[in-house]
């Protein structure tokens, strides 16, 4: 059985949410002093994931603040209801866990996974065992080649894992759950006290969120030309939501044809799930014709783009061009006459 420093290292799972449910708390009760150390680690867990992209460990953390600081800055966030906050946050808490996961005593990281999550494991000799099913729900997003279900061992319908796989997994898992979470969670009215934290979030996304899309916007390129199906792309990858292999190409090839520079890309990656450096920056430099067959990519055309459902947010520039990097000079054009008849 997990114990309440489990609850406050995990505190995602059933056993803590179940706990948590018990005590029966209000959203009223939340402004009282007795709670006062609660919701400052809320607003500290949902700033640390704005401002860093992870949420630091405590050392000696109260268990009490730990566990119950969690449910709140899901209130938080569901009651502000911006996207990217959400996906930047429930990975945050994602990663954190994994952190402390991959850690973890073996028959713990099974009855986490088994009782939390429904998952088909067991440990055997120092290696994991997962269902088939639960295997490929969770790695379907990894784009490493590890991951692909023929470079595994798989004995009677069951994946054979190193800790550090299992714990992997487990992370997604646990993002997707955080995810759902903050998305079910209804938004209730504050109190005065918790507004002015929600206000004082508010100001570090809008901040942060400015910041992030300067920081990775490539100099070299004008993103007020970009075709809507690049713009969701780019959005989608800032906001650190999945983006499938086509769409990865698309954006990764779009963007190295307007002048993007590869190491501008690879830190543009940095905020996937699965991001791994190494193979990231060979991806890359195969697509710009640095690697592998010398050849650089051009993004797919218009129709494939549709295709593969990737054609989202047309707009009327769109019907007069068949391929993004067409519509991209057309938007130069344009943007340059609008700036010279603003200047007459």
């Amino acid at each position: 059985m997990l114990t309440r420093e489990d609850f406050a290292k995990y505190p995602f799972t059933r056993e803590a949410a179940e706990y948590v449910k018990a005590l029966d708390l209000n959203v009223d009760e939340l402004a009282s002093p007795e709670y006062i150390r609660i919701v400052e680690r809320a607003e500290q867990r949902v700033s640390e994931a704005l401002l860093y992209g992870a949420i630091r460990t405590v050392d000696n953390p109260e268990k009490e603040t730990e566990m119950l600081s969690f449910p709140v800055a899901v209130l938080f966030v569901a009651v502000i209801g911006d996207n990217f906050l959400t996906r930047r946050y429930t990975l945050s808490e994602a990663k954190k866990a994994y952190e402390i996961l991959k850690n973890e005593d073996n028959a713990k990281l099974v009855e986490i996974a088994s009782t939390t999550f429904g998952w088909k494991a067991k440990t055997e000799s120092g290696k994991f065992l997962l269902g088939l099913t639960d295997y490929l729900r969770n790695s379907t997003g990894f784009h490493d080649e590890e991951w692909k279900l023929v470079n595994k061992i798989v004995v009677r319908g069951e994946v054979l894992l190193r800790r550090e796989e299992f714990a992997r997994l487990l992370q997604e898992e646990i993002r997707r759950r955080a995810e759902n979470t903050v998305d079910n969670s209804p938004k209730a009215a504050l109190n005065a006290q918790l507004v002015h934290v929600v206000e004082r979030i508010n100001q570090i996304l809008a901040k942060r969120r400015e910041e992030i899309r300067v920081e990775e916007l490539p100099r070299s390129a004008v993103s007020a030309a970009y075709p809507p199906c690049v713009k969701r792309l780019y959005d989608s990858l800032l906001a650190g939501q999945h983006i499938s292999h086509m769409g990865r190409f698309t954006l990764t090839s779009f963007l190295l044809s307007v002048g993007v520079k590869a190491e501008d890309l690879v830190k543009l990656y940095t905020s996937t799930s699965d991001f791994d450096e190494k193979l990231t920056r060979y991806q890359i430099e195969h697509i710009a014709g640095e690697k592998g067959s010398r050849t650089k990519y051009t993004p797919p055309n218009c129709g494939t783009l549709k295709t593969h459902g990737l054609c989202m947010g047309a707009d009327d520039l769109c019907e007069r061009a068949r391929h993004p990097l067409s519509y991209y000079r057309r938007k130069l054009r344009l943007i340059g006459r609008i700036a010279v008849d603003r200047n007459e």
